[in-house]
């Protein structure tokens, strides 16, 4: 077994380009949806909280301090890197003997086995799903009556489609032939399927899934968001940054589809967007609670 794959990898650095400051904007950011995903989910002390796709353990490690020292938290992930980084969490915070850590993907939780979970939570796993149905009945199967389902998923499908002259919202049009040369390669070398994927549902697709697995009561709130992009003066940082673990870094379109001079450019026009806070940045996010 390797010590990393695509899913660590991005957990461990691409998301924020190995800068200490990004890593710490985001999990300043994540914990506020954190919270939410945690606060609806209604955890009770004594609870066997089931977290899928648990990363580094944002929910799952906020589940431990809920459930109490009766309680246990499931952590599901395919990625057994990503496990480990739980593992070593979990162990730094005395609680392993209150954690279960289970290699799976959401659209087989068959190691787990039916009504044995109180509450299962979730941010950001069915965006990476083509079968969300099936993984949405899975997580019906191991509720057990009366349970309790609380997820976060973004909604690609407004805020992740392609806006040409846009870089993760930042306004780069005045050199946008540049721009669609990155986008072009980008889609030439990914899998066929990505975007789809990503962008492949809505709100009101969730509540309907959510219904359709047997839940009987759901409750759902979409945020969404318009607002200029950060200002930010770590170029270098942001180029080393990947918007999802599936997706390259910035710096490594800009290899594959510009020469030297372009490339100047484009890092010219994408430094003063970045430092002025010039574009639009679109924020959409669906918070949804439901009941076995």
């Amino acid at each position: 077994m390797p010590d990393t794959d695509v899913w660590a990898t991005w957990l461990r650095t691409g998301r924020d380009g190995g800068s200490a400051r990004m890593r710490a904007e985001n999990l300043d950011r994540l914990a506020k949806l954190r919270d939410r995903i945690l606060d609806r989910a209604g955890i009770r002390p004594g609870d066997t909280v089931l977290d899928v796709g648990a990363g580094q353990g944002l929910l799952g490690l906020g589940a431990l301090d809920r459930a109490g020292e009766q309680g246990r938290v499931i952590f599901a992930d395919i990625s057994e890197p990503a496990l480990d980084d739980c593992r070593a969490e979990v162990a730094g915070r005395g609680a392993s003997n209150r954690a279960t850590f289970v290699r799976a993907s959401a659209t087989d939780l068959s190691a787990l086995a039916s009504e044995t979970v109180d509450v299962v939570v979730e941010r950001a796993v069915l965006l990476f799903i083509e079968d969300r149905q099936r993984a949405l009945d899975e997580y019906h199967r191991v509720l057990r009556p009366g349970g309790r389902l609380s997820l976060g998923e973004p909604i690609n499908s407004w805020m992740g489609r392609d806006r040409p002259g846009y870089l993760w919202g930042y306004d780069v049009t005045e050199v946008i032939e540049l721009e669609r040369k990155l986008h072009d390669v980008d889609r030439a070398e990914s899998t066929t399927s990505r975007e789809d994927v990503l962008c492949g549902f809505d709100d009101r697709d969730l509540v309907a899934m959510t219904r359709a697995a047997g839940f009987l009561r759901i409750e759902a709130q979409t945020d969404m968001a318009l607002a200029p992009p950060p200002v930010r003066d770590d170029l270098d940082v942001f180029l080393d940054t990947a918007p999802n673990p599936l997706a390259p870094t910035t710096r490594a379109l800009m290899s594959a589809a510009l020469n030297d001079d372009e490339s100047d450019r484009f890092k010219r026009a994408l430094d003063r967007a970045m430092r002025d806070g010039h574009g639009e940045r679109r924020h959409a996010v669906t918070v949804l609670r439901a009941w076995r």
